[in-house]
């Protein structure tokens, strides 16, 4: 996707508003004529950092594989598989440290989570045993969504009690959760940590929101 900022100048004597109208400059406030300036110049500002973190993030990834390839080769290890696991680097006075981490997000299939629905709101109307009666509020909890998504560390954890629930339906609902988790993409991350005067890490942001 690329982004283009369009700048509208006194010189093009009129310009044009969000509906496509031709307004002569004239009858332009000043107000509005200077937010065309003052945006289009901190949107190229944007569009510019955006490019330079792009880059470094492009840079910090591809220097700490070769960091860890050299790690493991030197160590006699073996690399985990594509998207497993994350890395810890220092240099040698541990007064700088950084991690890199794949975070993949998981998404359900809808059909399959209707049918794991069913088979569980089956076996709680049948009723459970004293034993199992505990998990009633957790599926329930489990199918609440928030948003109109569900929260998939609790549907997830339902699984955990497949071995305490003496009941096919759990069973077979548990089977169809887990052909529901997709998996449609993963992102990475990286922080960089810089010890301070007291010799305690501070994490270095690099998103607008953190920055003080």
């Amino acid at each position: 996707m690329t982004l283009t900022v369009k700048q509208q100048k006194p010189a093009d004597g009129s310009w044009n508003d969000e509906a496509g109208r031709t307004i002569p400059y004239a009858r332009i406030k000043q107000s509005e004529r200077l937010n065309e300036r003052e945006l289009s110049g901190i949107a190229k500002q944007a569009l510019n950092l955006n490019k330079a973190l792009t880059a470094f993030k492009e840079h910090v990834f591809a220097k700490a594989e070769q960091m860890y390839d050299a790690f493991i080769a030197e160590n006699g290890g073996k690399k985990p598989g594509k998207g497993k696991g994350g890395i810890t680097l220092y240099n040698f006075d541990r007064s700088i440290k950084a991690t890199v981490s794949v975070s993949e997000q998981i998404q359900f299939d809808d059909n399959y989570i209707d049918l794991a629905k069913a088979k569980l709101d089956e076996l709680l109307q049948d009723g459970l045993s004293a034993a199992a009666d505990f998990v009633k509020p957790l599926v329930m909890d489990a199918f609440t969504t928030s948003g109109g998504r569900l929260d998939t560390k609790r549907v997830l954890g339902l699984r955990r009690y497949a071995d305490r629930i003496k009941d096919s339906r759990y069973a077979e609902a548990m089977a169809f959760i887990d052909k529901a988790i997709r998996k449609p993409n993963s992102k990475e991350y990286f922080q960089v940590w810089i010890k301070d005067d007291r010799g305690e890490y501070v994490d270095v942001q690099l998103n607008f929101s953190s920055i003080k």
